[in-house]
């Protein structure tokens, strides 16, 4: 039940993997809403959050990889061999521009002049120092890992989505879900 089976990932790693998602939207949402908003106390408050979070997936994803590592996986044996090539591109991708992502939000913020607190209570020292002109190239390329995180996100969720509502004949769906079929 806690660990992976033949057929399920396992309630661990389906709490892993719900959590990250939903902090994920989170995160990609309020990004979006930091690159419009207007200097203010809310803006402030908001990039204040979005470390925090920020900080929370990159140790949470690195724990559930650790998990990944430890737990077993459901066998993808009946999935086609394509399917199997895309799941695992897409899903090494995701966890790749997550942790790019965040350890680059990280380093842009340094660079601005701001510390980064691990989960809002520790400072993380300083891996840059701090750079005003070079501020807007962190800042862009920011951006740039937010597009291509939303872009994988958005393609392994219609997947996901697919899947669900296509009659999931792999059982793709069923094996993350928390409520099993009985079919």
């Amino acid at each position: 039940m806690y660990k992976g089976s033949e057929n399920s990932w396992g309630l661990v790693a389906k709490i892993f993997h719900w959590v990250v998602a939903l902090l994920i939207i989170w995160q990609l949402f309020t990004g979006f809403n930091l690159s419009i908003l207007e200097f203010s106390p809310q803006k402030i408050a908001f990039i204040e959050y979005h470390k925090i979070f920020g900080t929370f997936i990159l140790v949470f994803i690195l724990i559930r990889l650790g998990w990944r590592f430890y737990n077993s996986s459901p066998s993808n044996k009946n999935l086609p061999k394509f399917h199997r090539i895309i799941s695992v591109i897409v899903h090494n991708l995701l966890y790749l521009l997550v942790i790019l992502t965040t350890v680059q939000g990280t380093l842009m913020t340094q660079v601005g002049g701001f510390d980064v607190k691990l989960l809002g209570l520790i400072t993380i020292p300083r891996l840059i120092a701090e750079n005003l002109e070079m501020y807007p190239v962190f800042k862009s390329f920011h951006y740039t890992l937010w597009i291509l995180l939303l872009v994988t996100f958005l393609t392994h969720l219609v997947a996901g989505i697919y899947h669900r509502f296509s009659g999931d004949k792999y059982k793709v769906w069923q094996r993350m879900s928390f409520w099993l079929n009985k079919s």
